[in-house]
């Protein structure tokens, strides 16, 4: 076994970690979702059942996207397979020292990590009997402000989907994907932002899909006319001196996302100035400890931060809503909404997401617990 034993680290006998079990699983999606590098119509999660000496069971969730990391459900679940062999018998509120255990287990695989870790987080707070985000240092709010995602598809279909979003599902934020033809996406762009109200803001998002000599001369034009609120990931996430020239010649504040996986790329975004903003996603950054390192290089350098998501099922939107709330400098729309784009849940009581609200649970640990059997009817063989 590898990493650092539970008698070594003297820890609480009841969270010794016996096993770290995968499901994974399958359910629909309630509209195609495309970004500028690929897509998913029924992504398959991996949840994470996290078992204790002491009988408490840690709920973790991995939403890997291909198209955005090179993490696969077969991956996250052979990864997690190497993970609990080095952590059986550590103590699992020991978060650095599971951390530690995991980067000597394997490298990379930060969805696979980010399981494991929100596993953790759910076990010590039952365990403690206080929700995630007092073990984060403590809530700054208490419902989540979230927009809503249009991806790339036709600007008919496009427009109708923002419209619903804003005027049925009253969210107050619309983020547009772009990162297609440059043309055809600003002709989606303005057809969104003519449909909707003046008290939504709109964002666009391009994944990585431009050039600098693309991006500059697409989104100053946008902005002569839009009030954008933001731009993000104009360029590719290794081009830091493209992204810092798109955040130069914009009026409008430009996200890094893909630029941005570890608390080491945000420090290199924020020491060179390559961008205005950071997103966090808990799932690219491998869990919510360095998930909180990176909100807190952000804070040094006076940056604020957006909540992003990798559309997780509950179990990773509990996480994602306990994160959000205990970041004070996350005061850009978040996008931890993902159940709002499947067709069922896996938990016993969905996260009521209305409003661009999306609640933060107020039970021990994530405050969600599933529904064993949705789980064994959308569980699929890999």
């Amino acid at each position: 076994m590898t990493g650092t034993t539970q008698a070594q680290q003297g820890g609480d006998d009841a969270l010794t970690i016996e096993a770290v079990e995968t499901t994974p699983v399958a359910v629909p999606m309630t509209t195609d979702f495309n970004i500028s590098g690929g897509g998913q119509e029924r992504p398959t999660h991996v949840l994470v059942h996290l078992r204790t000496t002491g009988g408490i069971v840690g709920l973790g969730e991995a939403s890997p996207k291909p198209f955005f990391s090179a993490e696969t459900a077969g991956s996250v679940v052979h990864a997690i397979e190497q993970i609990e062999e080095a952590l059986v018998g550590t103590d699992a509120g020991n978060l650095r020292a599971v951390h530690q255990a995991m980067a000597e287990a394997i490298n990379g695989n930060p969805f696979a990590k980010t399981a494991v870790d929100i596993a953790c987080h759910d076990a010590l707070g039952k365990q403690l009997g206080v929700p995630v985000s007092r073990l984060l240092g403590g809530r700054v709010r208490d419902a989540i402000r979230v927009g809503q995602s249009v991806g790339i598809k036709p600007t008919e279909e496009a427009v109708a989907e923002a419209e619903t979003y804003a005027h049925a599902d009253g969210f107050v934020s619309i983020k547009v994907k772009v990162g297609d033809d440059p043309a055809t996406a600003a002709e989606r762009t303005r057809a969104i932002a003519d449909a909707l109200d003046a008290d939504t803001t709109l964002r666009v998002d391009a994944n990585q899909g431009y050039t600098v000599d693309q991006a500059i001369p697409l989104f100053r034009n946008l902005e002569q006319d839009l009030d954008l609120l933001l731009v993000e990931q104009p360029v590719s996430r290794d081009d830091i001196d493209g992204m810092r020239a798109v955040t130069d010649a914009l009026e409008t504040p430009v996200l890094a996302d893909e630029s941005s996986f570890s608390p080491q790329d945000a420090y290199t975004v924020a020491s060179r100035n390559a961008a205005d903003i950071l997103n966090i996603k808990i799932m690219k950054a491998g869990g919510l400890v360095p998930s909180r390192q990176i909100a807190s290089t952000a804070a040094a350098a006076q940056l604020p931060v957006a909540v992003g998501s990798m559309v997780e099922l509950g179990v990773g939107t509990a996480a994602g809503a306990h994160f959000a709330a205990s970041v004070p400098n996350a005061v850009y729309p978040s996008d931890v909404k993902g159940p709002t784009l499947f067709t069922d849940t896996v938990l016993e009581s969905p996260l009521e997401i209305s409003d661009g609200l999306t609640p933060v649970p107020t039970g021990p640990g994530l405050g969600v617990s599933l529904d064993e059997e949705k789980v064994g009817e959308y569980e699929v063989t890999l």
